[in-house]
């Protein structure tokens, strides 16, 4: 069994958040989680999925600038928009994630003081 840090786990919710809204955008659907829900699922699975190449590099690209605009979202938005697009995520969760993210934004902005 691989050993997943909270860094990678949070970057692979955000990443299924991302990739379901870019789905929805440009495939015209809601990617389903199956059974129990792992990060990196929606992506892992739609990826798996999809055998157009035209379609899965502008998914892919929509969802990785997605990726980066929803570290700096706040908790309670980050729950609404993996609710509305189909990611379970619950409040708790969302916090650390944006707990996470914004410690290294601020370790970011400090190191380049």
């Amino acid at each position: 069994m691989e050993i997943v840090t909270d860094n990678q786990r949070f970057h692979l919710i955000l990443a299924d958040v991302a990739m379901a809204m870019a789905i929805s955008t440009l495939d015209g659907g809601k990617p389903v989680c199956e059974g129990d829900y792992q990060p990196g699922a929606v992506r892992d699975g739609w990826l798996a999925r999809v055998t157009d190449p035209a379609l899965r590099q502008r998914v892919t690209a929509l969802a990785n600038a997605g990726l980066g605009a929803l570290q700096a979202v706040a908790g309670e938005d980050l729950v609404e928009k993996a609710r509305r697009f189909g990611v379970p995520l619950s409040a708790e969760l969302a916090r650390e994630i944006c707990e996470h993210f914004a410690v290294r934004r601020e370790r970011v902005l400090t190191y380049r003081r």
